[in-house]
């Protein structure tokens, strides 16, 4: 199955940066038109957190995403710099430089905005190129070994680690302590409940995952909330939405208080551009092990 992924990078690697759109579009339409995977959750979705014309707005995802993909096996062929096509701001590279300068490393609360896995190996070029510590994604594993196999290889190969939960806080620890970047993300459901706290997405009730604030606090690093985008011309930008500074003591209510206003940075986002987010994630649904209560169910608003 590597074997195939990487033979699909090196096919993609012969076209043109500026074809990739097309490609993506295709690949788009075969899974939100053709194949419709989740098709009627993400148009449910828009239009229940009250976002205008649901189904051009799910098309533009589905093309979002199959562009995605396209550009990784692209730059995964190609073995290019992710630089080249994805940068931070002015804004944000001053945001960042300045958390850095203190010291305690940085927790960056990421999204599935636009392409996150460009997105992540850009970051990872620029910290080194600042001489800064390495950079850490605290993420779920793929299932599909083969293919999981495949983006740890190609992240790797770019200076992006990643860390399940089984290890995850003692990587944590390692990398803020040396100065690095921990991102972490927040627009996914808490694998358990006392990771979350309860709020409103986009509109509706959910569960909110405060480890990234919990994180920042326990290291007393900053803490930054991160989404990135494509223009019109498939250059990616990437934006630091908001920075939290921990107090000497940061409690749980610095934590609770921290997590709502992130995710607000994050829904604003998503609001101006509701095709650069991944809607096919059940955002709104509770954390797996308190599925099983219709009570609880009724009162966090799942679908």
């Amino acid at each position: 199955m590597v074997t195939l992924w990487r033979g699909l990078a090196r096919a993609f690697a012969v076209l043109p940066w500026g074809w990739l759109r097309a490609a993506g579009a295709v690949i788009g339409w075969i899974a939100g038109s053709l194949l419709r995977i989740r098709r009627a959750q993400v148009e449910a979705a828009l239009r229940s957190s009250g976002i205008p014309a649901p189904a051009p707005n799910a098309r533009a995802m589905y093309r979002s995403l199959g562009t995605s993909a396209a550009e990784f096996l692209w730059l995964v062929g190609r073995g290019a710099d992710a630089r080249r096509h994805a940068r931070v701001d002015e804004r944000s590279r001053a945001l960042l430089a300045a958390a850095l300068s203190r010291g305690c490393g940085v927790v960056l609360a990421a999204s599935h905005t636009a392409n996150w896995d460009m997105a992540a190996c850009a970051m990872a070029a620029t910290l080194k190129a600042w001489g800064a510590g390495p950079f850490l994604v605290v993420t779920k594993r793929l299932r599909a070994r083969g293919l999981d196999r495949f983006w740890q290889e190609a992240r790797a190969a770019r200076g992006v680690s990643l860390a399940g939960a089984g290890d995850a806080m003692a990587r944590v620890r390692a990398v803020l302590g040396s100065g690095g970047a921990v991102a972490m993300m927040i627009d996914q459901v808490p694998a358990l409940p006392r990771h979350a706290v309860r709020g409103v997405v986009l509109g509706r009730p959910a569960w909110i995952d405060r480890s990234p604030a919990t994180v920042a606090a326990r290291h007393r690093a900053p803490l930054l909330v991160t989404a990135g985008r494509r223009d019109r011309e498939g250059e990616h930008h990437l934006a630091v939405l908001a920075v939290f500074e921990p107090p000497k003591r940061a409690g749980r209510a610095w934590i609770d208080a921290t997590t709502f206003a992130a995710s607000a940075a994050l829904d604003e986002f998503v609001r101006a551009h509701p095709d650069q987010w991944l809607w096919l994630h059940r955002r709104w649904r509770a954390p797996l092990p308190e599925r099983r209560s219709p009570r609880l169910e009724a009162r966090i608003g799942s679908p």
